[in-house]
């Protein structure tokens, strides 16, 4: 049995119109698997940027705390230095009334050892009349 002429031609035709449409269909199905691959790596490269954009956005808030926490330090040694300046002109206040009070006190013992010594010589004496008697004056 002999094939005719023209079914091979239908057959080649056909496998060559299969072929062709494998062809189209694989070519189709690579773009479009390209495109998504696109598309994701698009995303992804979207949620980078956007990831990246916020590390900026915290790494710049937390330099801007930083900076308030330096200027805070920097403020609040600054008041350190003068209350510490503060404290030490008082104690030197306070020390230079410490020792006036000691020069008095000091007079107020002279004081009193010389109206010691009066009294103990009055005493040597006996009584005021006595004292007066030997023209003491009063």
């Amino acid at each position: 049995m002999e094939i005719p002429d023209q079914l091979i031609i239908t057959l080649l035709s056909g496998l060559l119109l299969a072929v062709l449409a494998q062809v189209i269909l694989s070519y189709r199905a690579f773009y479009q698997h390209k495109n998504e691959v696109r598309n994701h790596v698009d995303t992804k490269l979207e949620n980078t940027i956007k990831s990246i954009d916020n590390w900026n956005i915290k790494h710049e808030n937390c330099s801007i705390r930083i900076d308030n926490i330096s200027a805070r330090l920097e403020s609040f040694e600054g008041k350190q230095e003068r209350v510490n300046k503060d404290i030490w002109s008082r104690t030197d206040l306070i020390e230079r009334r410490l020792q006036d009070d000691l020069s008095l006190l000091k007079k107020d013992i002279l004081v009193l050892q010389t109206t010691s010594k009066l009294m103990r010589e009055i005493g040597l004496y006996g009584s005021d009349d006595t004292y007066l008697k030997q023209g003491g004056n009063r």
